[in-house]
């Protein structure tokens, strides 16, 4: 199977990212690390977006679509951040060693809106071909 769309693999690279989010610590607080895997909620919403990620590159035919469940997938990101800030904060009351998962969730995030304006692209030439007909 060849990937022929930079946008297709963009999400996959996305995916792969949450994937090693949900199972990577995001900081040390007394001693012991903080993981997305030690609370059921943010771990279900983290693969959450890596499943509509891999799913949306499957859509490839209605763009639209697949447009929307991006953006949807951002909305997400922005909740995950929020949520994970938060819950760092709440149980940390001395200083907080931050590790390396909270990057991931960035470059995702970053990575995903390059997809997005991948698609837009696509949908922008296949509109310019509907003119020419």
């Amino acid at each position: 199977m060849v990937i022929q769309r930079l946008q297709s693999l963009y999400l996959l690279i996305a995916s792969i990212m949450m994937g090693f989010f949900c199972f990577r610590p995001m900081a040390l607080i007394s001693e012991a690390p903080v993981c997305v895997c030690d609370y059921p909620v943010y771990l279900t919403l983290n693969a959450l977006i890596a499943l509509l990620l891999l799913i949306s590159i499957f859509m490839f035919k209605n763009l639209a679509r697949q447009q929307m469940v991006v953006k949807i997938c951002l909305l997400l990101y922005l909740a995950s951040g929020v949520s994970g800030a938060l819950l760092i904060y709440n149980l940390a009351d001395v200083a907080i060693e931050w590790f390396g998962a909270p990057l991931l969730l960035g470059a995702a995030f970053v990575i995903t809106l390059a997809a997005l304006a991948r698609i837009k692209a696509d949908d922008k030439l296949l509109k310019s071909y509907d003119r020419l007909r």
